[in-house]
């Protein structure tokens, strides 16, 4: 992975990597064999980043949800997770 440092809006900067074409081949291998295995593991309700699901749908489930009479809708957005999580935790698995 070739390392680039974005410049953030409010100061600091976030590292992407940016694959290689080997690193994205291999990625797609992988994902081509895991993606069977544990797509249908994931839940009913998830929309992000799942084949054949669009935001779209998901705001039409969650419209469908109020018209049933509940009161509560729930939409996480992970976007900014990885920028406060411990990723030596996340590596090693240690707490």
């Amino acid at each position: 992975m070739r390392r680039v440092d974005i410049p953030k809006p409010q100061g600091g900067v976030r590292t992407l990597g940016v694959p290689t074409v080997v690193d994205r081949l291999i990625q797609q291998a992988r994902h081509q064999v895991m993606q069977p295995i544990f797509e249908p593991t994931f839940s009913d309700a998830s929309y992000g980043f799942h084949p054949g699901r669009s935001a779209g749908q998901a705001v039409r489930r969650a419209a469908g949800y109020i018209r049933e009479g509940r009161r509560w809708v729930a939409d996480m957005d992970w976007e900014q997770f990885f920028d406060c999580v411990n990723h030596d935790v996340l590596r090693t698995g240690a707490s």
